[in-house]
């Protein structure tokens, strides 16, 4: 019973509620459309530009120092792309974090409640909980944000396509070892049955270390 207890007392010190440390909901569909937004601005004002010099004649144009082909080019210079390039990037977080953390979130507070509720009430009052308060407590709980993410969701963080890349290198390393002999397999230790498992953990070491390189590059949050 004391080691019962003790777990109940570790799992619910391990669900209690924090404060978020990133964009998550709502507030990462608004840092997307923010982005894109100043993507779209920094496009038109390019345009604006371009239509501006190339409305000028040759003898215009040489008087200050522009050469007509080089138009697209003093365009991109005066106007940077800025955050333009990481738009994709942008969206990737925006898939993890605006839809699939939300409803990790959600799964892990339904499975949360549905254990507390399977408690008697000594239990849950030896946890500081009362079956009035188990409702209240689930829906403060942070569990996407504090708990790890599968590898899979982790890695689309930085690129929603990892998951795809992944698979892909998996199938084209499951082709070229299934076109070896069974000798030439020997050689490098590897059986014909366990090419499809060998190919598998190729693709999730893949996704591990796309993610551990999305978070060595991710600006840390303040």
């Amino acid at each position: 019973m004391n080691r019962i207890t003790s777990n109940e007392k570790v799992m619910s010190m391990a669900m209690s509620p924090v404060a978020p440390s990133r964009d998550i909901g709502l507030a990462a569909f608004k840092r997307f459309g923010h982005a894109l937004a100043n993507a779209a601005k920094r496009t038109y004002a390019r345009t604006q530009l371009e239509n501006e010099l190339y409305g000028l004649d040759d003898r215009s144009l040489n008087d200050i120092g522009v050469s007509r082909g080089a138009i697209p080019a003093l365009a991109r210079e005066a106007v940077p792309a800025g955050q333009d390039a990481n738009l994709f990037a942008e969206f990737s977080r925006l898939i993890v974090n605006g839809v699939l953390r939300p409803a990790i979130d959600w799964n892990r507070r339904r499975k949360a409640r549905a254990t507390l509720m399977g408690l008697d009430d000594r239990l849950l009052a030896d946890i500081g909980l009362a079956r009035h308060e188990i409702d209240a407590h689930v829906a403060q709980l942070s569990g996407a944000i504090n708990g790890p993410l599968p590898v899979t969701v982790a890695a689309m963080e930085g690129d929603f396509t990892a998951p795809l890349k992944a698979w892909s290198a998996a199938r084209a390393t499951v082709k070229e070892l299934s076109r070896l002999t069974d000798r030439q397999l020997m050689d490098i230790g590897v059986i014909r049955g366990d090419i499809a498992d060998l190919a598998d953990d190729l693709a999730g070491h893949g996704l591990a270390a796309a993610n551990t390189n999305h978070r060595s590059s991710a600006p840390k949050a303040a």
